[in-house]
Order: C-alpha cells, then structure tokens, then sequence
C-alpha cells in the first residue's frame, strides 16, 4: 500500500490518497468505480481552492469604504467639546498651584517688605521686618523649634520607618493598604481635638504618670510632661509621625523585590539588608518623610499652643501672634523665611535623591 498527495490523484479525500497495488505484481492500480450521470464513469474534479475563495466572497455584500475622517473619530460636535473638556482637565492642577500657591507666596515676599502701619500696610521698600526677627528673641525662639522639630524627627524615622518596611515586607500585599489606611483614620479627627486628648493622658495626674507610678518606676508624678518642650515633641511626634510611613511605604514600593531575594539567597544579615539595601533605596521617601514633619513642627501653631510651655515658640506662633499685634509685614516675614526653608530643602533632597522616584514604582 502506497500513500500520496491528493493533487497525484483524480478524487478528492482528507489530504492523502490511498493507491492499492498489487503485491505480486505491483500492477496498475484498479479504475476508479463508476458512477451514475457522469460519463467516463470518474467524479468531475474539485475546482481549485481560488475559485472556491473567490465564489466564496463573493456571496458576501461589499463592505462600505471608510470615511476620510477614521472609524474612530467622531464628526459630531458634542463628541469634540467633550474631548476639549478632557483636554483642559489635565491643566486643572497646574492652573490650581499657580492660583494658591505660586501667587500667595510672591505675594507674602512682597508684602513682607512694605511699611507697617495702624491697621495694615502700605507699599514701600523696608527690611525692618527682618530685622525685627532675626536680631529679637524670636530668632532664639525659632532656633529652638529646629531643634525641638529635629528630635521629632528623629524619633519619627526611628518608629515610623521601620513599621513602614514591617508592613510593606511581612503584611500579605492584598492588606496592605488597609492597614495603611488605619494610619488615615486620625486625620479624620480635628488636630486640636487631637491635641486636646492628649492632656489628659500627660499630665500630672494623667494616664503616664499613674501607671509609672502603679509599676513602682517613679514616687511622684512628673512635670517634665506636659507644658514643657517634652511635650511638644510627644505632641509633633503623634502628630505627623504617619507622614514617614507613608513616605516610606511608598518608597518601599517602588524597591525592585529581586533584590530582597537575592540577598535572602546569599544569606545577608538582616542589619546588613537594611543599612546598606533598604536605607539606600529608600532614601527619597525618608527625606520627604522629614521634610513633612520638620516643616509642620516649625509651622503648626497649635501644638505649642496647647502642649507647650512660656518658652515652646515655633515660626507658625510667631506669625500669629504677629497678626494679633496688626504687624501684618512681620507675619509676611516669617511666612516668607518658611516658604523658602520650605523649598530650599526640597531642592537638596530632589538634589540628593531625585524625591520624584518616589512616585515611580519600580515595574
């Protein structure tokens, strides 16, 4: 039995004719059988596969021509207002800063040279302002906020951070950003109420102190709590202590997780992993996570207000206590000098750690 190609053979099969010899002689094969209404007794022969296609499409209607204009695009005029809607939408945010942000702080600049007088200012050229801040006691004062602000800090990286990495790590990724957002639920409630808590929990008769006192750590209550710089700090760091976790779950985010197994695989100490990988790449998220508490620990008047003592003084106090006393031009002073802490530090951070691949998760 011998097995070939139907295009060797005059009928037509499933892709391979079957042509029966003989096993003696290997004669000729047999005649094809006959068949009725055809003469000669053998099957027409199949048309070929292009005039099939061709009958084949043309039993299909034509299709119509496609418009000039695309298939895509639509000639109503509500379809185009609405894409020039959606066009000027993306200039929301940048006409949004320039309107509350870019415009006030060139105004407070100005503003912060002109002339005092009864009840307002008046155009002029003076750096009385200035002078009146940085060679008074609220130079001192503010110097003492840096400081204050700077241990808040500290102890914010100190706490925040390494809960940040715990829950980017450990915490399954599906239930990540609910425990973040547990980190939201404060801001829910007013920062003065925020703030108003915390009295009764350090004072001299508050929670701290007797439980101190119920475990046989201290004899008497202690006054170096609340009303003092301690309690600014306790006050900053509960504050805006969420900010470095979430700058630093963000920049954990966008760490490439390859490189956390590849040091799992080479057996790296976890002190080393974390001093010399995840600080490094972590890095712009810290520094953005600082830049947000010391300025709000220098600008929030409330928690020296309400947790800090006589000498608890930060520029955001300074400032009101300016507009109290109807010296406008001093608060525009201080305003101006945060303003540019502000952005000075911003640029040596994008300058150090590009703070924009905070927002670029690693893919």
């Amino acid at each position: 039995v011998d097995f070939e190609c139907c295009a060797g053979v005059n009928r037509p099969c499933g892709g391979f004719a079957v042509r029966r010899t003989s096993i003696r002689g290997g004669g000729p094969p047999p005649p094809p059988p006959r068949r009725r209404g055809h003469p000669g007794g053998a099957a027409p022969r199949p048309p070929p596969p292009q005039t099939r296609r061709a009958s084949h499409a043309a039993s299909w209607p034509a299709a119509a021509p496609p418009s000039a204009a695309g298939p895509l695009r639509s000639a109503s005029p509500a379809a185009g207002a609405l894409e020039r809607v959606g066009a000027a939408v993306f200039y929301v945010p940048a006409v949004f800063m320039a309107l509350f942000f870019l415009v006030p702080s060139l105004l407070t600049v100005v503003w912060s040279f002109w002339e005092r007088t009864m009840f307002w200012m008046e155009p002029g050229f003076t750096l009385f302002s200035y002078e009146n801040f940085f060679f008074s006691a609220r130079f001192g004062n503010f110097l003492n906020s840096i400081k204050h602000s700077t241990v808040a800090v500290a102890i914010c990286f100190v706490l925040g951070f390494p809960l940040a990495v715990f829950i980017r790590r450990r915490i399954p990724e599906a239930a990540q950003h609910r425990v973040m957002l547990l980190f939201i639920l404060p801001f829910m409630v007013s920062e003065i109420v925020r703030l108003f808590m915390l009295r009764p929990v350090l004072s001299r008769n508050g929670l701290v102190n007797e439980a101190l006192m119920g475990l046989g750590v201290i004899s008497e209550p202690l006054t170096v709590i609340l009303f003092t710089p301690t309690g600014v700090i306790i006050g900053e760091v509960l504050s805006f202590m969420p900010f470095m976790i979430f700058c630093g779950f963000l920049a954990m985010e966008a760490a490439p997780r390859h490189v956390f197994e590849v040091c799992a695989d080479i057996g790296a100490p976890r002190h080393r992993v974390f001093v010399d990988v995840i600080l490094p790449l972590a890095a712009p998220g810290v520094f953005a996570g600082c830049v947000f508490i010391l300025v709000n620990g220098l600008g929030v008047a409330l928690v020296p207000n309400i947790l800090g003592g006589p000498g608890a003084v930060n520029a955001g106090l300074i400032a009101t206590q300016a507009v109290i006393a109807l010296d406008f031009p001093l608060a525009m002073a201080v305003s101006a000098i945060m303003t540019f802490t502000l952005i000075g530090l911003l640029a040596i951070g994008h300058r150090l750690f590009n703070l924009g691949s905070v927002l670029e998760p690693y893919r």
